[in-house]
């Protein structure tokens, strides 16, 4: 039993240092447009070659969609289904899980991959390496030892950055405001909201939909402000 134990510890230190080849390999698989050929099939398996058709090079990637599907699959992304070919070898084809529905790429107003985008573009994983630095040194923020910039103040200097990082937050918002405002009825009893560090003003925009008689206020920077759409009855000061 202790042996048993010290092999699932082993294996969990070796899950948690391995961790990051999920979300590279999802990263990778979403972006070759493969998960949104699984969702569009609506629950038919796919074979790997019919994945790998629309590919620059299909006879020679069709192996490595296989590899990678195969991998996220042991976590429950697609299921694989595996049948003998007509010359005994494995054929495998996939098919789209539940979680696939959140990780449309293209056409989904649901979906965590503008998120994923931006936790996973390299200005942001680059901060990560300073972790340690950042403990040594004091508490300067990874990020701001990484580029030298309060990240904010990068995020102003770098346009397609900024965009990038709105969008992944408004894609959280999104999501997580449509089922607050269906749950939460706090909203009835007030007449001005306040969204301190609102972004692009996706959450007030969710919740003036549902209260029409509410007066939104979004207060943030003036260059987000900026970027945020119009809300009709909403003040936009900056601070």
């Amino acid at each position: 039993m202790a042996a048993l134990k010290d092999d699932e510890a082993c294996m969990l230190a070796i899950k948690l240092l391995g961790g990051f080849s999920v979300p590279m390999t999802l990263k990778a698989v979403i972006e070759l447009g493969l998960i949104d050929q699984l969702l569009a099939a609506d629950g038919r398996a796919i074979t790997v070659e019919e994945l790998a058709a629309g590919l620059p090079c299909p006879g020679k990637t069709a192996d490595m969609v296989d590899r990678m599907l195969r991998f996220l699959a042991s976590h429950s992304v697609v299921n694989c289904i595996t049948e003998l070919g007509p010359d005994g070898m494995a054929c495998r084809s996939y098919a789209a899980l539940p979680v696939c529905k959140w990780l449309a790429g293209k056409g989904a107003e649901d979906s965590v991959v503008p998120f994923g985008r931006m936790i996973l573009h390299k200005a942001f994983i680059e901060s990560w390496y300073y972790m340690k630095d950042a403990v040594l040194d004091g508490g300067t923020p990874p990020f701001e030892m990484a580029y030298g910039l309060p990240m904010f103040k990068y995020l102003r200097e770098d346009e397609s950055l900024s965009m990038l990082f709105n969008q992944g937050m408004s894609s959280l918002s999104l999501i997580v405001t449509k089922k607050l405002v269906d749950i939460y009825r706090g909203f009835e009893d007030i007449s001005v909201l306040v969204d301190v560090g609102g972004g692009d003003g996706t959450t007030l925009g969710i919740i003036k939909g549902q209260y029409k008689n509410l007066r939104c206020i979004n207060y943030d920077l003036p260059d987000v402000i900026a970027q945020a759409a119009h809300i009709e009855g909403q003040s936009c000061p900056c601070r």
